[in-house]
C-alpha cells in the first residue's frame, strides 16, 4: 500500500532529531538536504546503502521548501517555485516520488508578459498558441518565434541527455550517441536541427553571442525582445554577456518542450517527497544539524562533525553544500594543495542575484492590458494570474537593473516576476485568499553606498510591489501579510554563498566540464571519498535533480569499480561507464560498509 497523505497537513520534516547516544556508522552520509542531496541519496539507499543525510535548518528542502508558519493559514514557497528542468530528467520516475505524495500541476499559459503601451503576450507550452499571441501586434514576430524554437527544441531534447551525463567529453558524447539511438533508430540531431550551412552558422551564431544580441537580431518589437531578455536573464548573466545566447535558446525552448509544473501544496512537496523516499528505502534524515567539519584521516574522509559536537562516521561524505563551503570551511585547513585552495577560492560567484517577497493577499492584481474585475468589484481568475507575470517593460529597463547591481546599489526600479499560484494550486491559501509570490533579481549582496540590508530591505521589498501596483493599480490595498527574504538572507538562511541561487556564476566558463573547475567537474574531490553535488556542479542551477542524480551515479561507479556494489537491478549506471553505455554495475550486495574509492 502508497503512501497516503494530504499535502494540506503540517510537514513530517520539521524539528525531527533524536540525538546519537554515541557515534552512528553509516556508508554514506550527505551534507545538507536541499534537493539534490536527497536526490543522492535517495538513489544510494534505493541501491542498498545506509545513508545518513544532515540539514542545517529545521526543514529540509534548502531552496526548494515551502513553509506554512510564516502567515498564519498561508502556505509559501520562500524561494523555488515554479519547476521546469527537472520534468525532463529520470529523477521522478526513477524514485517513484508519486508514491511519496508529490503531485505535480500543469501551468499553462506559463508565462504573461504586459507592457505599458496596453499589449501583452501570453506564453503557452504550444509554440503555435503562443505565436499567435506575438501576431496581434508582430505578424514578423511570432514568425521569428516559431521558427526559433523549431530549431533550438529538437537541439536542446538532446541537450538535456548531456545534462545527465558526467561532465567529461565521453561523457557527453555518450549520451548524446545513447539519446541518438533511442528506440533502435537513428534520430540524427543535426539532420532535424541543421538543415544546411546557414542554420548551422545560425545556430552556433547564437551560442556565442550575447543572449540579449541574440533577441535584438531576431526579433523587432520591444514587447518580445523585453519579455525574452527577461526571461533570458533568469540563470543569472545580464543580456551583454558574452556566449550566453545558448543560455537563451536552452530556457525558452524548455519551457515548450518540457512545460511548467509546480507540486500541489507547494514546491517543497518536492522535497519532502525525496525525503519520504529516502527513509523508505532505510535512509535517516536529521535536521538542526548543521555540520561544522568533515572528519579526515590520513587523506581520506571518515565521518562528519556538526556544530552541536555530534559525530557520524562514514567512509564516503557528499557535500550539497556550497563548493567553497565544503572546500574551504568544512575540511581541515591544510588539506587541499595550495594551488587548488587558490582556484575554489577565486571561483567566480556574482555579487548577490536577487530577492524574494511573499505575500498573503486578500485578492488577486488587476492587471490594466487584461482587466477581469467584474460589477461586483471582485477581481476573477484570468489565464494572466495562472502564468508568470513578467514585469520587464523593455530591454533598456533590464540592463539598468544590472547597471545598477554593477554599481553595488539595489535597482531603482526592480525587473520582477509576480506569481499567483492559487490560482493554479488553492490549498496554498484558506477560501477566497491569494498568495503574491515575486522574484526580483540584480539585488547586490554587498552594498557600495554603506547601507546594511537589515535596514533597507523593506523598502526595497517596498519597491517590488510597486512594480506589481504599476501593471496593477490597487493591489498594494490587498496585503494580509509579507514574508521578505534579502540576498544577505538567502545566505544566512539557506547557506546560499553571496546570495547567489546558482551557488556559482552560470557563465560559460563555469559550465559543463569547467564547473564548478575542471579537476572538480566529475563531481569527485582530491580527498578521497569526498564527493560534491549541487548547484556548484553540472549542469548547474535550478530545479531539476540533475547533479544529485549524476553524483549518485558517479559514487555507484566508483563504488562497483572497487568491489562495493549495490543491490542487483536497482541502477543504471551506464552513464557513468564508457562514454556509450559499457561498465554497467556488478549485482552482489555489498556485506561490509564500503570502502572509498580511490579518486586520485
Amino acid at each position: 500500500m502508497g503512501w497516503q497523505f494530504s499535502s494540506n497537513v503540517a510537514s513530517p520534516y520539521f524539528c525531527r532529531y533524536t540525538a546519537p547516544m554515541q557515534t552512528e556508522n553509516y556508508d554514506i552520509i550527505v551534507i545538507g538536504a536541499g534537493h539534490n542531496g536527497l536526490t543522492s541519496a535517495a538513489y544510494l539507499a534505493k541501491a542498498g546503502y545506509n545513508v545518513l543525510c544532515l540539514e542545517r535548518r529545521h526543514i529540509v528542502g534548502g531552496a526548494v521548501v515551502t513553509e506554512t508558519d510564516l502567515v498564519e493559514g498561508f502556505r509559501l514557497d520562500t524561494c523555488s517555485s515554479y519547476h521546469v528542468v527537472i520534468n525532463g530528467t529520470p529523477v521522478i520516475a526513477d524514485l517513484e516520488l508519486e508514491k511519496f505524495g508529490l503531485e505535480y500541476l500543469d501551468v499553462d499559459p506559463w508565462g504573461f508578459a504586459p507592457f505599458p503601451n496596453g499589449n501583452y503576450i501570453m506564453f503557452y507550452r504550444d509554440v503555435d498558441r503562443t505565436a499567435e499571441s506575438i501576431a496581434r501586434f508582430s505578424p514578423r514576430d511570432a514568425a521569428a518565434y516559431r521558427a526559433f524554437m523549431r530549431r533550438w527544441m529538437r537541439f536542446n531534447e538532446t541537450m538535456m541527455a548531456v545534462f545527465c551525463a558526467p561532465p567529461t567529453p565521453g561523457g557527453m558524447a555518450g549520451a548524446v550517441l545513447r539519446h541518438e539511438l533511442k528506440d533502435g533508430r537513428w534520430r540524427s540531431l543535426f539532420r532535424e536541427s541543421l538543415t544546411g550551412p546557414a542554420e548551422t552558422a545560425a545556430m552556433l551564431r547564437t551560442i556565442f553571442s550575447p543572449y540579449g544580441k541574440v533577441i535584438e537580431e531576431t526579433f523587432e518589437s520591444e514587447e518580445v525582445r523585453a519579455a525574452l531578455s527577461w526571461l533570458g536573464a533568469q540563470s543569472g548573466p545580464g543580456p551583454d554577456e558574452p556566449v550566453s545566447g545558448e543560455l537563451l535558446a536552452m530556457q525558452q525552448s524548455l519551457y515548450h518542450l518540457l512545460g511548467v509544473r509546480r507540486p500541489k501544496g507547494g514546491s517543497g512537496m518536492l522535497t519532502q517527497a525525496l525525503a519520504r523516499c529516502l527513509e523508505h528505502h532505510g535512509g535517516t534524515v536529521k535536521v538542526n544539524q548543521a555540520v561544522r567539519r568533515i572528519l579526515v584521516e590520513n587523506g581520506r574522509v571518515s565521518g562528519v562533525e556538526t556544530v552541536t559536537g555530534d559525530r557520524y562516521s562514514a567512509p564516503l561524505v557528499i557535500s550539497n553544500a556550497h563548493v567553497q563551503t565544503t572546500l574551504l570551511k568544512l575540511l581541515p585547513e591544510g588539506t587541499l594543495r595550495p594551488g587548488l585552495r587558490k582556484r575554489v577560492k577565486n571561483i567566480k560567484v556574482a555579487n548577490g542575484f536577487g530577492m524574494t517577497v511573499r505575500y498573503a493577499m486578500d485578492r488577486l492584481p488587476n492587471y490594466t492590458v487584461l482587466p477581469t474585475r467584474n460589477e461586483m468589484g471582485e477581481v476573477l481568475a484570468g489565464e494572466q494570474h495562472r502564468a508568470m507575470q513578467l514585469l520587464c517593460p523593455s530591454p533598456g529597463y533590464l540592463r539598468q537593473t544590472y547597471a545598477d547591481a554593477r554599481a553595488g546599489r539595489p535597482p531603482e526600479k526592480p525587473a520582477v516576476i509576480a506569481m499567483t499560484p492559487v490560482v493554479v494550486d488553492p490549498t496554498l491559501a484558506p477560501p477566497g485568499k491569494q498568495v503574491l509570490y515575486i522574484w526580483a533579481q540584480t539585488h547586490p549582496f554587498r552594498l557600495s553606498n554603506g547601507e546594511d540590508w537589515t535596514d533597507i530591505k523593506q523598502r526595497e521589498a517596498d519597491k517590488c510591489l510597486q512594480v506589481v501596483e504599476d501593471f496593477a493599480p490597487g493591489i498594494k490595498e490587498a496585503v494580509l501579510g509579507q514574508y521578505i527574504k534579502s540576498p544577505v538572507d538567502l545566505e544566512e538562511i539557506g547557506g546560499l554563498v553571496g546570495g547567489n541561487l546558482m551557488h556559482i556564476d552560470m557563465s560559460i566558463g563555469q559550465m559543463f566540464m569547467f564547473r564548478p573547475l575542471p579537476e572538480l567537474a566529475n563531481y569527485r574531490t582530491p580527498v578521497k571519498g569526498l564527493y560534491l553535488t549541487g548547484a556548484s556542479t553540472h549542469p548547474g542551477g535550478g530545479v531539476s535533480g540533475a547533479p544529485g542524480y549524476n553524483t549518485a551515479h558517479r559514487v555507484l561507479s566508483d563504488l562497483a569499480r572497487t568491489g562495493n556494489e549495490p543491490r542487483p537491478g536497482l541502477v543504471k549506471a551506464g552513464a557513468f561507464g564508457l562514454g556509450f553505455g559499457l561498465g554497467l554495475l556488478a549485482s552482489k550486495k555489498y556485506k561490509q560498509p564500503p570502502r572509498a574509492p580511490e579518486t586520485e
